[in-house]
């Protein structure tokens, strides 16, 4: 018998799956034991007892990890996002935890059997009737299948989309992982009738599914002991559905606004994420960046074009799928330690960050095509890190109280603002020396070439402390674009004057 899983022939669940006696689903799960392509095992033992059993952790150890996108090293991504995501709480006990996969598992097994069970029996002869001979009386009953060709009308949605789902990788041509993929899928968009299935949904999915199996195979190769043997539960590949299952549910309860469609008669739900893209470019995009906002109003770029993939799909298709899941890290801890849990508010941040990322590109162009185009077909990040990070400061900046005090006063933000080619930005950065600024003024850019016959390691300690100070600089002077008074950006004028005067009287001493 060959244990590839790729060479699996099971029809689709969902198409027709075979049974066993009882009349239940039977995926003989247990063949997910074998060696799965595309996947590198990844657990560690000791750190899943250090962070997922200990009830006195502190969540703060997984800061640093976060910001550096180094959480993969821990080998622990799944349990991880379990515990993000709330499936159990850092404080319960391995019993607590232990009882509430169990329920979690019980639970989606009776889903299971309510909403698949009609196309799983397999009759000799199909018994659903057509809804239309059906009476009122059974047409009322709740039933999902009393509206045969609805469902049926689902199941081909989801199955276009998971055969078409990461096929340049062997784990989504296997048709048993598909079963996985399209079972998850249908049974979520049963259950929640009013939004149903929605092409991205199984992009999200995917991920889990490839995060699961990578720390369930890791688990797996591990040297069987007492240790091994005490956590086998959480870890039990005969309940990978089911898993995989509470974990996409977990993420959908936190993002589902971002799906909700309704008939015409209900237009206010059809704005959500429209809402959303126009609070991200009005207001978020407006205080981070205005140079940037203005150059997308003037050039009237219809950012829902890209705005709602990268929203709905959390970037997977923005980056490779290990940077992906790095940035679906940053999302899932900031979400665990938000109070106010409505959406997944970094998703946003981490937007604006992409935006300035690439902000010198677009305000080159000068054609609204052209602009989408660049959003459109998003180029590698080379510094992820820097990019998440941005994100977090961003956020902070948006929660403050002041947020352009908040924006000035955060270094690593304007550093990061002020790393963006400055050649290529807008030429009030450029033309800083300028006949009507004072000669004063002109003098203080001027010092930035002293002492260049100085050692490399001097002039690097200049630079780095000229950098923060202009580009604090850069960001008052960029206000002057904003509708402000002529005394608060002759103020911002001066901010940007003392902190340059401190910086060359640094260098000077």
């Amino acid at each position: 018998m060959n244990n590839n899983i790729g060479e699996d022939d099971d029809d689709l669940l969902i198409s027709g799956a075979r049974n066993n006696k009882k009349g239940q689903i039977n995926l003989d799960l247990s063949n997910y034991s074998c060696n799965i392509p595309d996947i590198t095992p990844s657990f560690d033992l000791n750190n899943f007892k250090k962070y997922i059993l200990n009830e006195n952790l502190n969540i703060n150890e997984f800061q640093e990890l976060i910001l550096n996108c180094q959480l993969s090293s821990m080998k622990l991504r799944f349990s991880v996002w379990r515990l993000f995501l709330g499936i159990y709480k850092i404080n319960d006990s391995l019993e607590q935890k232990i009882n509430k996969l169990n329920q979690n598992r019980q639970d989606y097994q009776n889903l299971s059997k309510q909403y698949l069970q009609a196309e799983t029996k397999k009759e000799s002869k199909r018994s659903i009737r057509n809804p239309l001979l059906q009476n009122q009386q059974e047409q009322q009953k709740p039933n999902v299948w009393n509206n045969f060709f609805e469902i049926n009308h689902l199941k081909s949605e989801i199955k276009k989309d998971v055969d078409r789902t990461h096929q340049d990788k062997q784990l989504f041509q296997s048709l048993k992982i598909k079963n996985l993929l399209s079972n998850i899928l249908f049974i979520w968009s049963v259950k929640n009738p009013t939004i149903s299935y929605r092409q991205g949904m199984n992009e999200l999915a995917a991920n889990v599914i490839e995060v699961y199996f990578t720390e369930a195979q890791g688990f797996n190769n591990l040297e069987d002991n007492d240790d091994k043997k005490q956590i086998a539960i959480f870890f039990d590949t005969k309940f990978a559905e089911e898993d995989i299952f509470q974990l996409f549910e977990q993420i959908m309860n936190a993002h589902v606004d971002m799906f909700k469609h309704t008939p015409e008669s209900q237009k206010k739900q059809q704005l959500i994420i429209q809402n959303r893209i126009q609070k991200i470019y009005d207001q978020y995009l407006k205080i981070i960046d205005i140079t940037l906002f203005k150059h997308l109003k003037v050039q009237d770029v219809e950012l829902s074009v890209f705005l709602v993939r990268w929203i709905r799909c959390m970037f997977t298709r923005e980056f490779h799928v290990e940077d992906s899941l790095k940035v679906w890290d940053a999302i899932f801890y900031d979400y665990y330690l938000t109070e106010d849990k409505q959406w997944l508010l970094l998703v946003d941040c981490i937007v604006i960050a992409m935006f300035v990322y690439v902000r010198n590109q677009i305000l080159e162009k000068d054609d609204p095509n052209a602009c989408l185009k660049r959003f459109l077909k998003y180029p590698p990040v080379e510094n992820l890190a820097q990019l998440i990070q941005a994100a977090f400061s961003i956020k902070n900046v948006l929660q403050s109280a002041n947020p352009e005090q908040a924006l000035l006063q955060d270094q690593f933000l304007i550093t990061f603002l002020g790393s963006r080619d400055v050649s290529k930005s807008p030429k009030i950065f450029q033309n800083v020396k300028n006949p009507e600024f004072s000669d004063e003024n002109n003098k203080l850019l001027e010092a930035i070439n002293l002492k260049q016959q100085d050692t490399i390691e001097v002039q690097i300690n200049q630079a780095q402390l000229l950098l923060k100070a202009l580009n604090q600089g850069i960001l008052c002077i960029q206000r002057f674009n904003t509708d402000k008074s002529i005394n608060e950006v002759k103020q911002l004028l001066e901010n940007a004057k003392s902190e340059l005067l401190k910086c060359l009287d640094q260098q000077q001493n």
